[in-house]
């Protein structure tokens, strides 16, 4: 079980907000520690649209120790010189895979930590942290918004554990369809009259690079192959 942990949370729109996303990515369990705000209010239900399932479920704590977790994953948005952590931060990606390695092990129970909106996380509750994950952003101004940062880590997470790939009900054209389109081409620039036999051979290896290095769906490929067919 992943549940998603905001600290202190200053508005009822980021609950919302992340609410949303968890709806998104298919995390359901939502907690909050020391809620600074009304968690219910008009913002958070306008915000988190559809995902009221998500707020219904939601629970509130005093402290990150009354998180039932066997791992506890902290967020932050830079290192500074002044923390006194004893691990490097591993990325959103990283953590995917960190993750589904501690999965597992049977009724494991992760918390992903989301800290203060502009404050993040104190030092102390970091290094309560198992593990924390950092989101490489531009130098000049580094700071997310909780519930964009929120959102790619979900991302990230939903990614490498979805049962579904985005294309796994797409077939690719096999490499003896690409082959079978190819040869087409050259019989059809044989009927192509060009100033030099070099021009042609230009044209010949500007098909060959545009059709091996394409994502060619087998329907394009036949489409492509029926076409060029009825030129030669």
């Amino acid at each position: 079980m992943i549940q998603i942990v905001l600290v202190e949370p200053k508005t009822g729109g980021n609950i919302g907000a992340i609410a949303r996303a968890m709806a998104n990515f298919n995390f359901k369990n939502l907690v909050l520690v020391r809620p600074q705000c009304d968690p219910f209010d008009e913002e958070c239900l306008k915000r988190a649209k559809h995902a009221v399932g998500v707020l219904d479920k939601m629970k509130v704590v005093d402290s990150l120790d009354d998180l039932e977790a066997d791992y506890l994953i902290g967020t932050t948005s830079a290192l500074g010189t002044d923390y006194n952590i004893p691990r490097s931060p591993i990325r959103p990606d990283q953590l995917a895979g960190t993750i589904t390695k501690l999965r597992e092990k049977e009724d494991v129970k992760i918390a992903i930590v989301l800290g203060r909106e502009g404050d993040g996380l104190t030092n102390h509750e970091i290094l309560l942290c198992d593990f924390i994950v950092t989101i490489p952003t531009f130098p000049e101004y580094p700071v997310m918004n909780i519930s964009h940062a929120a959102t790619i880590i979900f991302y990230e997470l939903f990614k490498q554990t979805a049962d579904e790939k985005i294309d796994d009900h797409i077939l690719f054209a096999t490499d003896t369809e690409k082959k079978r389109l190819l040869e087409l081409v050259d019989r059809l620039l044989q009927t192509i009259e060009f100033s030099t036999d070099e021009k042609r051979e230009t044209q010949r290896k500007v098909w060959k690079r545009l059709i091996g290095k394409s994502f060619l769906t087998k329907r394009e490929a036949m489409a492509l192959i029926g076409f060029i067919k009825k030129l030669v």
